[in-house]
């Protein structure tokens, strides 16, 4: 009988050990995944509302930011310029303290944006420069409406001074979207500035 009395106090010790680990554990995995939700919801949601305005743009505007990621075109501020990898080829002009590249949207050269890439001394990305060229005043308007649309979205409300229109709102990065067209040349210089 004595036996049989231990033998039961082991198994319900044993099974309040189980019941206890698993309850711990349960409560743990819970938790996590609630944190989670709650701590890491507003940054997935706030990129999935920026992805969902990036992919209303137009193919335009995608072609030249490449996707909603990173400042523009999935870079970040701080990367070493000699780290860039774009599949682009190179501009004719290059900046002292950067890379310029090429991208054409057709087969001709009226239609094209070059795109340079600006670091500070020590070599780390702090500017990046678009000198967006179209064909028409009419591509212009459509474009720098677009672009206004989804950088409203990525960067919060803007402001106008001229004609250029301007995002600060984002502790990192002000743009500036200004219409350069010309007579001959129709064309738009979107700029993205590291603030810190």
């Amino acid at each position: 009988m004595r036996k049989d009395f231990n033998r039961i106090s082991h198994l319900t010790a044993k099974l309040i050990v189980l019941v206890f680990t698993s309850t711990l554990v349960f409560y743990s995995c819970n938790s996590t995944q609630e944190n989670g939700k709650n701590g890491t919801s507003n940054t997935s949601e706030l990129d999935q509302i920026t992805l969902n305005a990036w992919e209303k743009s137009g193919d335009l505007v995608q072609k030249i930011t490449l996707s909603s990621k990173g400042v523009i075109r999935n870079k970040v501020w701080g990367i070493s310029i000699d780290s860039l990898q774009e599949k682009l080829e190179l501009a004719e002009n290059q900046p002292a303290n950067g890379k310029s590249y090429t991208l054409y949207f057709d087969d001709s050269d009226l239609n094209f944006t070059d795109i340079t890439y600006l670091s500070d001394d020590q070599h780390k990305l702090t500017e990046i420069d678009f000198d967006i060229f179209v064909e028409t005043k009419s591509q212009v308007d459509d474009l720098k409406e677009k672009f206004t649309t989804y950088l409203q979205v990525k960067f919060g409300a803007s402001k106008t001074e001229g004609n250029k229109i301007i995002w600060e709102k984002d502790k990192n990065t002000q743009v500036i979207l200004q219409d350069v067209s010309t007579g001959k040349d129709p064309g738009i210089k979107l700029v993205f500035l590291r603030k810190n």
